[in-house]
């Protein structure tokens, strides 16, 4: 989706002291109001620098909007809102070395990787407001954090990512749906998950309201959607796939 007007408000970011908590050998952030579940720790990392190849294969790209003539042209702004492991802005930052991409979470960027030159990281809470300045960034993409933001927020963050969105620029947001088709076993596991997560807030149906709140929001057009089922198990006709999504 693009932006449509560059008239939108600005919100005064703030910054926190981010603190953990600790549980079996691994840092979960403890900061006020976070209820992302998942901890900051080399394991997560590996799974999180695994996952983005995985669903770089299943899309067979980094992403879905138009957005080859902007990466062409020297300098301009890409935005990894809660990067982790920073996986999705290397592999940008490499394959668009004319590029400047941001990496933005919450918790210091875990990564054993060599870091791009055209790389650069900030550590912030987006539910705290974005430190950037109106109109600054050329693509702004967001992946999986349905898990990190309780359901009142959403409307919220939308309106700071649209704000640093440049006129003509880009928003992408990627999420996943609940599990369907499932045996016994996965559909156990999945509503304990749910459940838990319920309680702090999240609201599991986001994917399902993303076009909404883009509408909604009021300076966006040309809003597309895109959704792709895949299957990992004795359903999937990718072996390979199936086994990295298994594991």
């Amino acid at each position: 989706m693009s932006k449509l007007s560059e008239k939108s408000e600005s919100v005064n970011s703030q910054s926190s002291k981010t603190e953990f908590q600790y549980a079996n050998s691994k840092s979960f952030n403890n900061a006020k109001d976070v209820i992302y579940p998942l901890p900051n720790c080399e394991e997560e990392s590996d799974r999180l620098r695994s996952q983005h190849f995985l669903f770089r294969y299943f899309w067979q790209s980094n992403f879905f909007a138009p957005i080859e003539h902007i990466l062409s042209k020297p300098g301009s702004k890409i935005l990894d809102v809660g990067c982790g492991a920073a996986s999705w802005s290397f592999d940008m930052a490499t394959s668009y070395p004319s590029t400047n991409v941001i990496g933005l979470d919450m918790s210091p960027l875990q990564t054993t990787q060599i870091k791009p030159k055209n790389f650069n990281f900030v550590k912030v809470n987006v539910l705290e407001g974005l430190p950037f300045e109106d109109n600054t960034f050329d693509f702004v993409f967001q992946r999986f954090l349905v898990g990190g933001y309780p359901k009142e927020k959403w409307t919220y963050v939308i309106n700071e990512l649209v704000r640093v969105l440049k006129p003509g620029g880009f928003l992408e947001l990627c999420e996943f749906s609940r599990m369907c088709d499932a045996g016994p076993a996965d559909q156990r596991l999945w509503f304990t998950l749910a459940k838990i997560m319920e309680e702090r807030g999240v609201d599991w149906n986001t994917y399902e309201k993303l076009e909404e709140y883009a509408q909604k929001q009021g300076h966006l057009e040309n809003i597309k959607k895109a959704v792709k089922q895949f299957y990992h198990g004795a359903k999937s006709n990718d072996i390979e796939f199936s086994k990295m999504m298994s594991e």
